[in-house]
């Protein structure tokens, strides 16, 4: 009799190492024509950059990163949100798998173009016209094989686009800590030591609500329940504030490449810092807001009110209908406030450091890059965990 085992957790693992395998090759492929001696100017866009892409010089096939697959994946996340119920149940994974690819196209162009402005060329790589149109279309390359290995590990390996991601940030977080004398800094230490517990509690603590279910009545009806992790959308705040605080210096810089001689233009990009109280406030807002505002897109409990209504069902001790949704509305409201809050003071005892010229802006990123690193294990943990479940289970089905 042969094994019953479907090997469903190793091959997935296998499969998603050969991706990584992939996209470090990638990384090691130098732009044509770039001069790799030249200077990096450490500001926002620079970690956004070594986060999501783990190219510092931003030099390499790999230099837009993942960045145009999140920015896609988000995007596509917002708009089908805000679709109804029925609209969204007619949407296919071909049609999804579609805007992701088109909304993908649309942003790694319009980053090569912006972000190749910004590299300096050798001066014998040829006409600089022809050779920083090589640059946009190997960059552009790059995060379109970057797209295909993220969906292609969705389907077959562990973590969707988090892999990428975990090894941009190790590679990150090893060049700050290595270059900038991380354990030079104890308070800072105490900081991220903080960031990390308080972050695996959040990941991987829920709230269940007890429901009433008309269809079910027997000894296990009490254990059905909603359940609403105390950190709702995980780090995507943290990500996306990140992103969010990078992508106005792209425009100013696009209206810099068509108004070079505009000297206002040129003092908003260079202002345009996480180095400054006015950028610090900016990014903490933002964490905030983006925690309350994908907490409400994602876990949409207006709906989840309609559907229990629907269904007959009704949370314990709160009548179906609008007292339904205002309870939700109210939990959900709580708990994307409280977790933005927390990210948001993580972040800020870092950066308030970096104020006081106590720390580098590399080393103040620490916290956010160790929340991010903690979520990504968690959640690619409990990914591994209901495989190895499945592969134990699967001789039964």
């Amino acid at each position: 009799m042969g094994s019953s085992k479907t090997h469903e957790l190793r091959n997935r693992i296998l499969f998603t190492v050969f991706m990584l395998a992939v996209y470090m090759m990638g990384k090691s492929v130098l732009l044509y024509g770039v001069d790799t001696s030249d200077r990096v100017v450490v500001n926002g866009q620079y970690m956004v950059t070594m986060m999501f892409s783990g190219d510092r010089y931003h030099n390499t096939l790999m230099a837009l990163g993942i960045m145009p697959y999140i920015n896609a994946s988000l995007l596509v996340q917002i708009i089908t949100a805000f679709r109804s119920a029925d609209a969204r149940a007619k949407i296919s994974k071909q049609r999804s798998d579609r805007w992701m690819l088109i909304t993908t196209i649309v942003i790694a162009a319009f980053m090569a173009v912006i972000q190749s402005a910004d590299l300096s060329l050798l001066p014998g790589a040829g006409p600089e016209a022809l050779v920083r149109g090589v640059v946009i279309l190997e960059m552009f390359a790059g995060a379109m094989i970057t797209y295909y290995l993220c969906m292609k590990n969705e389907d077959l390996g562990v973590g969707a686009s988090m892999p990428i991601i975990l090894v941009n940030i190790l590679t990150s977080m090893a060049g700050s800590i290595s270059a900038n004398h991380f354990f030079r800094y104890p308070r800072l230490m105490v900081v991220c030591a903080v960031v990390v517990a308080a972050t695996a509690f959040m990941e991987n603590s829920i709230i269940k609500i007890p429901l009433q279910r008309v269809s079910i009545h027997n000894i296990h009806a009490d254990q059905n329940y909603m359940a609403y992790k105390r950190n709702p959308v995980g780090i995507m705040p943290v990500m996306f504030a990140t992103v969010a605080f990078v992508i106005p210096r792209y425009f100013v810089r696009m209206l810099t490449l068509i108004f070079p001689e505009n000297v206002r233009l040129a003092g908003i990009r260079k202002d345009m810092v996480m180095t400054k109280p006015e950028g610090v406030a900016i990014y903490l807002v933002i964490v905030v807001a983006l925690s309350v505002a994908f907490s409400f897109i994602m876990l949409n409990p207006m709906e989840s009110a309609r559907q229990l209504q629907r269904n007959g069902d009704s949370i314990v001790g709160v009548y179906a209908g609008e007292k339904t949704k205002k309870y939700l509305v109210s939990l959900v409201w709580r708990l994307s406030v409280v977790s933005g809050l927390l990210q948001a003071a993580g972040m800020a005892l870092s950066l308030i450091m970096v104020l006081k010229d106590q720390v580098s802006l590399p080393l103040a990123m620490m916290p956010s890059s160790a929340m991010i690193l903690v979520s990504i294990i968690c959640s690619t943990a409990q990914e591994i965990a209901s495989y190895r479940r499945y592969d134990a289970y699967k001789f039964f089905f």
